[in-house]
């Protein structure tokens, strides 16, 4: 048993994979820049609560864009279980040649969603992931990433919404059943959810604009579920993008 751990900015995320096959994912919350002790127990606690026994974690692989809580988080690891945890980082084992002006500034969460694409899937691609911040990835025929367009979250933007108005906001993002809004909260989720849409198919048609070609789309990140289907364009959402890439890490760096 192989479990993935990836650091978000609202939670941690981890997979479960056995015999090559992703079996499970479940997610830790968690507050920043607490002490090793403090992951511990809550790494413990999820692991108990899916009856999985640290005994039986052969191996472990830590991806983090949280730098403050990579190390405390990466030290909690070595305590639960019984092997080193591999860092997952920007290097060669990602086979992900990147093409910006600085490639050290490429997330480890964007390399590894797009590691995922290269071995998997088709290219070139445009690899939206949708969390905290939504993150617009250009690859090229041969897997190379061309560049990052970085926007603000969807969830964001709603929570900014109501704490610089005062309106009220629905989180569920149910898409109301017409653009043009006759009310406030139909007004509200009309341009956080068709707004959000609309912007990710404009990017993608920009994106293709500046490769020169037309690209197969893959979005990640749970709100790709509600966003990515009203677009005019044809996208392949998958959840596990990130944590399959870091697998593949995982079993590159173990040989």
């Amino acid at each position: 048993m192989i479990l993935c751990f990836d650091i978000g900015n609202t939670d941690i995320d981890v997979g479960v994979f056995e015999n090559d096959v992703h079996v499970m994912d479940f997610n830790i919350p968690y507050e920043k820049e607490q002490s090793c002790w403090t992951y511990l127990g809550g790494i413990l606690k999820a692991l108990k609560r899916h009856n999985i026994k640290p005994e039986d974690v052969e191996g472990s692989i830590l991806c983090s864009v949280v730098s403050n809580t990579t190390y405390s988080v990466y030290e909690a690891m070595e305590i639960a279980f019984t092997h080193k945890p591999v860092m997952f980082e920007n290097d060669e084992l990602t086979g992900i040649t990147i093409k910006t002006d600085n490639p050290q500034e490429v997330g480890l969460d964007i390399i590894a969603g797009c590691m995922t694409v290269k071995e998997k899937h088709s290219l070139p691609a445009i690899v939206i992931d949708m969390g905290t911040a939504t993150t617009v990835t250009a690859m090229d025929k041969d897997g190379a990433i061309l560049g990052v367009s970085i926007l603000t979250g969807v969830m964001t933007n709603l929570r900014a919404l109501h704490t610089s108005t005062g309106l009220p906001t629905d989180e569920s993002l149910t898409p109301p059943g017409k653009v043009i809004g006759t009310n406030t909260p139909d007004s509200i989720a009309s341009g956080i959810v068709y707004g959000s849409a609309y912007t990710m198919e404009g990017m993608v048609k920009a994106f293709e604009k500046e490769i020169g070609e037309k690209c197969h789309v893959y979005a990640t990140g749970g709100i790709s579920k509600v966003i990515m289907p009203l677009c005019d364009c044809d996208c392949a959402i998958n959840d596990d993008l990130l944590l399959e890439g870091m697998y593949i890490y995982y079993k590159r760096a173990r040989g």
